[in-house]
């Protein structure tokens, strides 16, 4: 077997550089293309998050009477506004009434007993236990008749604050039992809250407070802000976590528990990003989790870019592939991969080829209110 060596090297290597000049040739020997670039730019960024949810009253009450009992009348309809201790409904008093009357009998009577009995004492007429006796009478007595009268306050359903009455259970003439819910109210100070489920990604990136804009079918246009005010400690069935968001009403566009809401929440969680317009992708890549966890990257995508390098020989377009955390409306959110200042070529790119030549017709800086360093992983 001969070797064949040329300046000191093997004869291999001195192909293998011949041929990969031949491959840049074409690119070389192309002209330059006009390209557009963007000056690349890290920056806080907060990822909006979008949920839809059921408006509900914060808090919501069933009402209902505390004996069973023939309802004698209904003073409200459903949808009604009603003030603090005003008459929702009320049973048939006439059973009640007797048997306060007849506690009060029963208590009037043991006190007269208990009164002759301790008028008798010390005249070895009664013994000990006899006037205890009495004096346990009059105690259970005056016990029932607390009872009767409890339950006769109760036998009336009236309004526990200022409110409206969201659902009506009971009619008139309807025998109801005790703790069946008769009205379902919701008090005027509550408030509106918007619920919905997110996932354990997205609830690990929200704060409670994080502002938020609401709209609804109901007021199409019109926008409701809101802040995040409770954030589920668990998930539930659906392995998923419950938000709230506090909504603030209009006056002018009255709101209803029901109305289906959707959501923008701007999380005070922010990470360092790079905008671009979309026009800078070329393709796109999608991972599968495990690719992703054995990459460790946080991105579930990557984008393909062109950056314009510069050299004494000129500027050529050199594809670059980069974790991509988002697409917001028109700009990539990107992850990695990219150095502050580099540029971008965001048109032109569907022509240019890797090591193509380009010519920058201009350069235009992606803006940011508060410029931050890159990540590690980009540098």
């Amino acid at each position: 077997m001969f070797s064949f060596r040329l300046q000191g090297r093997p004869f291999g290597h001195f192909l293998l550089s011949v041929f990969s000049l031949l491959l840049t040739l074409p690119a070389l020997s192309q002209p330059a293309l006009p390209v557009e670039t963007v000056a690349a730019h890290w920056q806080d960024y907060a990822r909006p998050l979008r949920i839809s949810g059921v408006l509900e009253n914060k808090s919501e009450q069933n009402l209902a009477f505390k004996i069973n009992g023939l309802v004698g009348r209904v003073a409200v309809d459903e949808g009604q506004w009603v003030k603090a201790g005003q008459v929702l409904a009320a049973l048939n008093l006439e059973e009640i009434d007797a048997q306060v009357a007849k506690a009060e009998s029963v208590l009037a009577n043991a006190e007269r007993n208990l009164a002759r009995f301790q008028s008798l004492q010390g005249l070895d007429a009664l013994s000990v236990e006899q006037l205890q006796s009495a004096e346990t009478q009059v105690d259970v007595a005056r016990s029932d008749l607390t009872v009767a009268r409890f339950n006769q306050r109760h036998a009336v359903i009236r309004a526990p604050a200022d409110g409206r009455v969201l659902k009506r259970s009971v009619e008139a003439n309807e025998m109801v039992s005790n703790g069946k819910p008769a009205f379902l109210f919701a008090a005027r100070t509550s408030g509106w809250v918007l619920r919905a489920g997110v996932t354990d990604k997205d609830i690990v990136r929200l704060r409670l407070q994080d502002h938020a804009e609401v709209t609804f079918d109901a007021y199409p246009g019109e926008v409701f802000q809101a802040e995040l005010s409770e954030l589920a400690g668990r998930a539930d069935a659906s392995q998923t976590f419950e938000i709230e968001l506090r909504v603030s009403a209009k006056p002018e566009q009255p709101l209803l528990a029901g109305f289906v809401g959707h959501a923008v929440i701007m999380p005070a969680q922010t990470r360092p990003v790079v905008l671009l317009p979309v026009g800078a992708m070329v393709r796109t890549y999608n991972h599968s989790n495990r690719e992703h966890s054995t990459s460790g990257q946080s991105a579930r995508a990557e984008v393909e870019v062109f950056v314009v390098q510069s050299s004494d020989s000129g500027a050529q377009a050199q594809l670059r592939r980069l974790p991509l955390l988002a697409l917001d409306h028109d700009q990539l959110v990107i992850a990695g991969g990219l150095q502050d200042g580099e540029q971008v070529v965001v048109a032109g790119a569907p022509y240019l080829s890797h090591g193509r030549a380009v010519t920058v017709m201009n350069a235009a800086l992606v803006e940011s209110a508060t410029p931050v360093s890159a990540p590690a992983a980009a540098e």
